[in-house]
């Protein structure tokens, strides 16, 4: 039987996988199946996002930075300014992976960060690791 978005099947709790590409939402909803997570909410841009954040509460939040409508970083303010949703662990999983850009994600309120293309074996170091930030490390799963 097949859970449902926001069930969990033996980790953690709720997840909200933020991406405006339905392709990358579903490899990574994958990694999180293999890694025994439960199956994410799915949000495809910033709006989507943070109405989602607020009525579901997630505790991780895996997000794209760059979004339509909302940008990541606006999505990472007011979820912080929000007492439900302040002490959710917001990843950066994102295609910006130029110098600088890690940095900017974590200044910018994100809790870790993730450069995409990420390998099934990144994901799993930084959701093992509460406060873990992690780059592409040279050995690729």
């Amino acid at each position: 039987m097949e859970s449902e978005p926001g069930e969990n099947s033996g980790r953690g709790g709720k997840i909200l996988l933020v991406d405006p590409s339905a392709d990358y939402r579903g490899l990574v909803s994958l990694y999180l199946g293999i890694l025994d997570y439960p199956v994410p909410i799915h949000a495809e841009d910033g709006e989507e996002a943070l109405s989602k954040a607020l009525s579901e509460q997630p505790d991780l939040i895996l997000m794209e930075v760059r979004l339509s409508k909302l940008n990541g970083f606006e999505i990472v303010a007011r979820l912080r300014g929000d007492p439900r949703t302040r002490g959710a662990r917001i990843l950066a999983a994102t295609a910006m992976a130029m110098p600088g850009d890690r940095d900017k994600c974590l200044a910018g309120g994100f809790d870790a960060y993730l450069a995409k293309p990420f390998t099934l074996k990144q994901l799993k170091q930084v959701l093992s690791c509460r406060g873990a930030v992690e780059s592409r490390p040279a050995d690729y799963y």
